[in-house]
Parts: C-alpha cells; sequence; structure tokens
C-alpha cells in the first residue's frame, strides 16, 4: 500500500528499517514482528512504535506482523539483484513522492516540499530521512556532496623571487664562532713601516694566548718608542712656533 498524503506518513530511522530487512534477509525473524522481536533485534525502545508503523505502511510486514510478499520478496533476490528489488518496492511504496521529484537529480529542498502535505508535520524532516536514506540504500539518492556549497579552490601564491643584495647590504663573511671577520683591517699606509710591519702581525683568526698577548704589547710599546720620540712637556709647542 503506497505512502498517501491521506494517512501518517512513516518516519522511522532508516538504519532501522534497514537492519529489519538485513536481519530478516540473512538470519530470518521470529514471527510475528513485534514490539518484543524488534527490541530483541536491538531496536531501541523509543524507535519500536515507528519502526513498527513505519514496516506496515511501507509493506513490509501486515496488521498481524507478517511478512508480506514485498519482503519475502526482498529476502529472495539474489546479491546482484538486491537493490533492484529495493528500488522496485521504494517505487511502489513512494509512488506518490516519485510523481513529483526524483532522488536522484532534486536536492533536498525540493525532496521536502513533495512531504509538505504529509502527517505528522511535526515528523516531516524525519520523513525525508527516510526516504533519502532507503533510497540511498538502493542506489537512488542524489549524492549530497552535490547539495554542498562548493569550495573556494585555495589560492597558491607564487613565491617571491629572491634579489641579491647589494654589496652595501651584504654582510662580512664570518671565519669562526667568535664572530671575527676574515681579514683584518687595512692600516694606514702613513704609519711608520715597523709599527705597520707589527700590527699587520696580528693573529687573523682573532685568538691568542696570554703569553702571545703580553708579548705583543711589551714589543708594541718598544716599537711606539722607536717611531715617535718622547719629548717634555710643553716641547710640542716651541716646535710648533718655531716653524711658524
Amino acid at each position: 500500500m503506497p505512502v498517501t498524503a491521506d494517512k501518517p506518513a512513516p518516519y522511522a530511522p532508516p538504519s532501522a528499517i534497514l537492519d529489519v530487512i538485513d536481519r530478516y534477509r540473512h538470519r530470518g525473524l521470529p514471527m510475528p514482528v513485534n514490539a518484543e522481536v524488534l527490541g530483541r533485534a536491538g531496536i531501541s525502545d523509543s524507535l519500536i512504535p515507528r519502526t513498527l508503523q513505519a514496516l506496515q505502511t511501507l509493506d513490509l510486514i501486515d496488521a498481524d506482523g507478517r511478512p508480506t510478499g514485498t519482503l519475502e520478496g526482498i529476502r529472495l533476490a539474489p546479491e546482484a539483484e538486491f537493490k533492484k528489488r529495493l528500488e522496485e518496492w521504494l517505487k511502489g511504496a513512494f509512488a506518490d513522492v516519485f510523481a513529483f521529484v526524483d532522488p536522484a537529480q532534486d536536492d533536498e529542498t525540493r525532496v521536502r516540499d513533495a512531504f509538505r502535505s504529509y502527517p505528522p508535520i511535526g515528523q516531516q524532516a524525519r520523513m525525508v530521512t527516510l526516504f533519502q536514506g532507503l533510497c540511498g540504500a538502493a542506489g537512488l539518492a542524489r549524492d549530497k556532496a552535490l547539495d554542498a556549497k562548493p569550495r573556494q579552490p585555495l589560492r597558491i601564491l607564487p613565491k617571491p623571487t629572491k634579489r641579491p643584495q647589494s654589496i652595501q647590504q651584504q654582510k662580512p663573511t664570518k671565519t669562526s664562532n667568535t664572530g671575527s671577520v676574515s681579514h683584518l683591517p687595512k692600516f694606514n699606509s702613513d704609519l711608520p713601516p715597523p709599527l705597520a710591519g707589527l700590527l699587520a702581525g696580528l693573529p687573523s683568526n682573532g685568538r691568542w694566548t696570554k703569553e702571545q698577548r703580553d708579548k705583543f704589547v711589551t714589543t708594541f710599546g718598544a716599537v711606539l718608542d722607536f717611531c715617535f720620540a718622547v719629548v717634555e712637556p710643553g716641547a710640542l709647542e716651541l716646535e710648533e712656533q718655531s716653524h711658524e
């Protein structure tokens, strides 16, 4: 008997109906199918009344809880024909709905509109869920991914071209963890040769022993005195005045 708008439509969860079909198809069910049998089959107490109502409305069991020819035909169908048998059952049970929508093409809004005249009104969302779930099991439902809002593709920005630093911006190359540069500064060419030669002998790696340092300081003082004479205070002023 098809689902029509003049009587309550089924609104059980699709998983409950499919579980009953699967159990009857592969393991059988005690007869008659009633609240006790559904409870033992794993249907929760809160879902048993609506599941029994849906099984009867969808022509799977009769008023006495006995399997109908429809349910028996689904049980006997070879695996290769199982979905086809589900399709035939659903198109008969929901003939009035299929007259207005095609679940393989129409979105959920169109399907929801097809159930707007079905009682009870407060359960229409669940009617749609049941219809789409059963159609999905039969291969009739529209892929929900088509109804999803398309995601904007990610924009992959090109990597910035690394521009070489100018000569002024380039940092000096370091030769060790001490932070010393790879060369000593050039000294004024006007320095006396002995003093320039002594300074040129400073360690290039920026490290020396205390003994080397003390020896350099002593030698530096001697060379400095050799290159620059030490005079009495005021002698420089008198010398400069004599040259004026």
